[in-house]
């Protein structure tokens, strides 16, 4: 088996993402499906990793574009997207709407 080979030949795993998210009914399927898991685990770093695929299959531009509409600084959104600082909640249902979204979450007896 020739790992060189492979390598070359595969595509990363980010990037197979942000191909795959090119249609917007999958973006909002996989926000979905990513809201429902950080409601269940409460993992801030993963759900942010699922905006940060959506941003960037928006393309060139996406994260100034999604700044100015929020009325966010760019460079505080970027290094949310980045991983560099954690945002609050209230930030992520407002990303969540900026991409266009709305969300509804239900309350249940544990």
């Amino acid at each position: 088996m020739d790992i060189d080979k492979i390598v070359a030949t595969s595509i990363k795993h980010d990037d197979y993402m942000v191909e795959y998210l090119q249609d917007k009914e999958k973006q909002r399927q996989w926000l979905e499906t990513n809201l429902e898991e950080f409601v269940k685990d409460g993992n801030i770093d993963a759900f942010v990793r699922s905006l940060e695929y959506v941003v960037r299959a928006r393309g060139r531009g996406a994260i100034t574009a999604l700044a100015k509409d929020l009325g966010m600084d760019r460079s505080n959104l970027s290094e949310i997207l980045n991983h560099k600082k954690t945002p609050r909640i209230d930030t992520i249902f407002k990303l969540i709407n900026g991409l266009g979204y709305d969300y509804n979450i239900k309350l249940q007896s544990a």
